[in-house]
């Protein structure tokens, strides 16, 4: 049986709601604020009282970020980048929520600018894109049951799913815009996820595991999330770097190789068929 239930919890591992009793009393003082963004949650569900405070989730024992706000932890995915890219994280800003006509809103864009001055030098396109669960109902209880039972009275497992096909077919296409956009500048497109997902998109799409090339304009910087013990909290630590052009991508979505065939889909239609009739 797969072991499902939330991981971290308005920035916290479960485990510490165990250990400290009173820390969602704590967080509710304190009004819920999170560590990621430094704002108030601003999830909000007329299911619950409090926000949606669900920042990744166990799966299979594996923490898996569901909401992108956590990807913002220390700055960390920023510092990366810059470095990687410039070799430092000086003189360089980042603009949030960046709108282009037709293209769509790019989630940051990082301007390198020359020391004390507004001319910019360079910039990176930054998207950030975490994964989604089915049965979110069941999230939903799992806070519940913390805010109204507290951590020793949750159940063992909740039954939500991980939508992570879902998340990689809608955000695919984005992939595959803004990295024709970033070629045509010149300019680089880096987008920031989870090993856990990226590896999915591996295995669905015919997609080669590339190492990192500075001559390419599409990265993925993919991270695990890691921590010493149960009294830590989770970190992000970038796992890899991994560089395409966009031909490489729409090849790899034109592939067949996970497509199934057609027995496979008759054999289910003849199941469905055998249920429609009435057993003697």
């Amino acid at each position: 049986m797969k072991h499902k239930i939330a991981s971290e919890i308005f920035g916290y591992p479960i485990e510490h709601y165990k250990l400290n009793p009173n820390l969602m009393k704590e967080i509710e003082k304190g009004g819920f604020i999170s560590p990621f963004t430094k704002k108030k949650n601003g999830k909000q569900t007329r299911l619950l009282k409090i926000p949606m405070g669900v920042d990744s989730v166990y799966w299979n024992d594996t923490p898996v970020i569901i909401d992108p706000n956590r990807f913002l932890q220390d700055e960390t995915i920023f510092k990366d980048v810059a470095i990687k890219f410039w070799g430092s994280d000086e003189n360089v800003i980042k603009l949030p929520e960046v709108k282009l006509k037709n293209v769509g809103s790019f989630d940051f864009v990082m301007v390198k600018h020359k020391k004390l001055s507004y001319e910019i030098e360079d910039f990176i396109i930054l998207e950030i894109q975490s994964d989604s669960t089915t049965g979110t109902g069941a999230l939903v209880k799992n806070l519940n049951d913390l805010y109204t039972k507290g951590a020793n009275n949750l159940e063992s497992s909740y039954p939500f799913g991980m939508n992570t096909y879902n998340t990689i077919k809608l955000s695919f296409m984005q992939m595959l815009i803004k990295g024709m956009v970033a070629e045509k500048w010149d300019k680089n497109v880096c987008w920031v996820m989870q090993d856990f997902v990226f590896q999915n998109m591996l295995n669905r799409f015919d997609i080669a595991n590339n190492d990192f090339d500075n001559e390419k304009h599409t990265h993925y910087f993919t991270y695990n999330m890691l921590r010493k013990n149960e009294k830590d909290i989770f970190h992000l630590s970038l796992d890899k770097i991994r560089s395409y052009d966009v031909l490489e991508l729409k090849r790899a979505f034109d592939s067949d190789r996970s497509l199934p065939e057609v027995d496979c889909f008759v054999n289910i239609l003849k199941k469905r068929i055998t249920q429609q009739f009435p057993k003697n």
